[in-house]
């Protein structure tokens, strides 16, 4: 792709999109990008503007460019990032910078604000984007190549007809050979936008005797897409019958979603 030199990516995301997003060691001396995330929503031909904080965490002098990237999630639920545009969920030509390139002495911040811009019509499928402050610097190899670090912040944009439709496939509980038994969830978004959302338990007895309660991390799931999560019941169970209790609930609304299931300990 990059014929006359080789280029190696050095990412750190400060973004908070499951465990899926790695930060690279050496990245995370660039810079410091606030907030996280932005989750947007607009109506159709609506406009907004908001602002990025950038600070410089190095002890020299930075020269830093503001960039837009697409991404997703691949079956492992690991990023893979794309060049703006190239998805039809990108924030390319939505989007607009100001300023796009800054330099910041060590300590120094910068806001950078940016303005989105929501098309008049449409399919009005969730538009998402990572923008990414990168700086280049010359490797130390004797190829001559250049390292080019990143620091970004995610960017959500939905519209008011933009659907949102959570379904939870299936529960069980499911012995393991080695460890706790562990609930298993199968779930799907078949909506236009990113779903954010996190699971509490409580396990009782055929007596309703109280065993275990807990909960897990935030999960995220993307628009047309399935997943199975397995959240391990950290308790001892005897042998027994009993009864599994989930509340679901999702980030930014006040639904929930609840569900019972009976299972067995042999």
């Amino acid at each position: 792709m990059f014929k006359p030199t080789q280029r190696q990516v050095f990412i750190c995301l400060t973004v908070a999109i499951c465990c899926a997003l790695l930060c690279a060691p050496a990245a995370q001396r660039v810079a410091r990008v606030e907030p996280s995330k932005f989750i947007f929503t607009l109506p159709p031909g609506g406009r907004i503007t908001d602002a990025i904080k950038v600070t410089n965490t190095r002890d020299t002098e930075v020269e830093f460019t503001a960039v837009i990237y697409d991404w997703t999630l691949d079956q492992e639920g690991r990023l893979v990032t794309f060049r703006a545009g190239e998805r039809a969920d990108t924030l390319d030509g939505l989007i607009k910078f100001n300023p796009r390139r800054f330099k910041l002495a060590p300590g120094q911040s910068q806001y950078v604000r940016f303005t989105l811009t929501a098309p008049k019509s449409g399919d009005w499928l969730e538009r998402r984007g990572i923008i990414f402050f990168e700086e280049s610097r010359p490797s130390s190899d004797p190829l001559g190549s250049t390292m080019v670090f990143q620091v970004g912040t995610t960017v959500y944009l939905s519209f008011t007809e933009t659907v949102h439709s959570f379904r939870l496939l299936g529960v069980k509980v499911e012995a393991t050979p080695h460890g706790p038994p562990a609930i298993l969830l199968g779930v799907a978004n078949e909506g236009q936008a990113h779903i954010r959302y996190q699971i509490a338990y409580q396990i009782s007895g055929e007596d309703g005797t109280p065993y275990a309660e807990g909960a897990g991390d935030e999960q995220l799931i993307l628009p047309d897409s399935r997943g199975l999560l397995t959240l391990p019941i950290q308790a001892d169970l005897p042998a027994g019958n009993y009864r599994l209790s989930l509340n679901l609930s999702f980030a930014g609304t006040t639904e929930t979603l609840t569900s019972e299931v009976p299972f067995t300990i042999p």
